[in-house]
């Protein structure tokens, strides 16, 4: 009952069901327009049209594919649906407003710390051509310079955030996709007030899906009564908009340009395990220190100034620069941001980048396992080719039916030679990837659609040093607590699952 009650009080169930309503009054008053002949008729046209448009997207097969049948089906329902929740095209106005702010972020991406090195100078060319590529599609720089400190459980990162909190001077950024009230936020909220009380700059953004359920409506107005700058991102809006389905994925906290905390942390108690839903949670998070953390900022500034209003922007993000610098670091540092308004798959091609590289092993966990076909031929290969791949995923879901969609994923998989681990205790939303001691990839993006297409995501890729050892480790102690699915997974699933299984991955993308 509570939960009910959680669910009609939330701003995105009456935003849903207004919405709801106007498709229902478009239905309606087509079918009104003439007899049942001229409606079908016209059900058929738009069907083709849509269908064709959709066809000649480039967009990845399996997400041209979902929406082409939904369309086929259910012509005029499918073609309001992919028109507000799969047409990624951006308006004339949201284009003119992402290029200028675009325009102003390729002003502040400059080395302004110094430390950055010369892509050309990584030693392994697997490593360079990852650098490349990174670079030349997000701007994103390759640091050394920087001190990394590994967290394989996100609540042992609870105590060092509230210190770094604590000793903010300048300015404190937050960016993440849930806020909910406990003992995380309230520790962090009383942090904040009293810093923004004592002049310290405090920005605070929050995705408005994200927080549909966690806060409650104008949470953005009452933060900025006690002096805090907030923004909610891409609010809720109950009208037909493509735009909905864009939402900020990423997870970053930024104390004085010299500290850059992130990973799969969101601000809420069951991250920390204060709150057990689904089991144990396993997740990570890691602290970056110096001048590596130029590029989060920079990542930060460039969002906020696309989604705040005009009097709180960012003008000079030189200011925002890190002071401190490490003389020697273990290896080196390249974060980087991935966004559905380009077209660039970044998060998705460093991955793939990963494995395709791979000569000894890529060890990867993500909590939602939806790929297309593309990633799921290089798994496949780089298995068959010899190279030791597996997957973690959770025992445990968060969302059941995303992750009958997951299970029907291990089918081809574990029949070709990938390993698949399910973390018995509970939940793992951990993000990342390992290869060869060599190279590992930390952050917000999750192996489905929804990362890869229409989030706003983070990550930051480690090349070479004690962070790559430490996340192997974290990986190695992992595995004993997983269970290994087995290749005959298939055989094991009964015919009717495999059939639900089956209709709902044919909407995969859309989940």
């Amino acid at each position: 009952m509570h939960k009910l009650l959680k669910i009609f009080s939330s701003r995105l169930f009456w935003a849903v069901l207004a919405i709801l309503v106007q498709i229902a009054f478009i239905v309606v008053l087509i079918i009104y327009l003439g007899d049942f002949s001229i409606s079908f008729t016209l059900y058929s046209a738009v069907a083709t049209v849509l269908a064709l448009m959709i066809f000649c997207r480039d967009d990845a097969p399996e997400y041209r594919m979902s929406w082409m049948l939904v369309v086929l089906v259910i012509p005029l329902l499918g073609g309001i649906l992919y028109l507000l929740f799969g047409n990624k095209k951006q308006g004339r106005k949201e284009s003119k407003i992402r290029s200028m702010y675009k325009a102003n972020a390729l002003k502040g991406w400059n080395d302004i710390p110094g430390c950055s090195i010369e892509v050309d100078s990584l030693k392994d060319p697997d490593d360079r051509n990852l650098a490349k590529y990174i670079q030349n599609h997000t701007n994103a720089l390759v640091y050394s310079n920087s001190n990394v400190t590994y967290f394989p459980q996100s609540d042992r990162a609870y105590l060092p955030l509230l210190e770094e909190l604590e000793k903010a001077k300048n300015f404190i950024f937050l960016e993440f996709f849930i806020y909910d009230n406990g003992e995380l936020l309230d520790s962090v909220m009383e942090i904040l007030k009293r810093k923004a009380a004592q002049g310290v700059k405090v920005c605070l953004m929050y995705d408005d899906i994200g927080c549909s359920f966690t806060l409650k409506g104008g949470y953005d107005n009452a933060l900025r009564k006690l002096g805090i700058q907030a923004v909610c991102f891409n609010p809720i809006k109950p009208r037909m908009n493509p735009r909905l389905n864009y939402r900020d994925h990423r997870k970053m906290c930024i104390v004085d340009g010299n500290v850059a905390i992130s990973g799969g942390l969101n601000m809420a108690d069951e991250y920390i395990n204060r709150k057990i839903r689904f089991g144990h949670w396993k997740d990570n998070s890691f602290i970056i220190k110096g001048a590596g953390v130029w590029n989060c900022t920079l990542m930060f500034i460039e969002l906020w100034n696309f989604a705040a209003p005009k009097q709180d922007r960012i003008e000079d993000p030189q200011k925002y620069a890190p002071t401190l610098k490490y003389r020697r670091s273990s290896g080196y540092i390249q974060s980087y941001g991935d966004s559905p308004l380009d077209d660039d798959r970044v998060a998705e091609n460093a991955y793939l980048t990963i494995i395709n590289n791979a000569n000894d092993y890529v060890w990867i966990t993500t909590p939602y396992l939806i790929l297309d076909s593309v990633m799921q031929d290089a798994l496949i290969l780089a298995a068959k080719s010899g190279v030791d791949v597996r997957i973690i995923t959770p025992s445990i879901p968060d969302k059941k039916i995303v992750f009958e969609v997951t299970e029907s994923n291990y089918y081809r998989l574990v029949e070709n030679g990938v390993k698949i681990y399910e973390y018995r205790p509970g939940f793992i939303h951990s993000k990342m990837f390992v290869s060869d001691d060599k190279r590992a990839i930390l952050g917000t993006t999750n192996m489905d659609f929804r990362s890869f297409f229409l989030h706003f995501e983070c990550a930051t890729v480690f090349y070479g040093g004690k962070t790559v050892r430490e996340v192997k480790a974290d990986f190695l102690k992992t595995f004993e607590l997983c269970e290994q699915v087995p290749t005959d997974y298939r055989k094991r699933v009964g015919r009717l699952r495999r059939v639900f299984r089956g209709v709902v991955r044919a909407v995969a993308p859309m989940l």
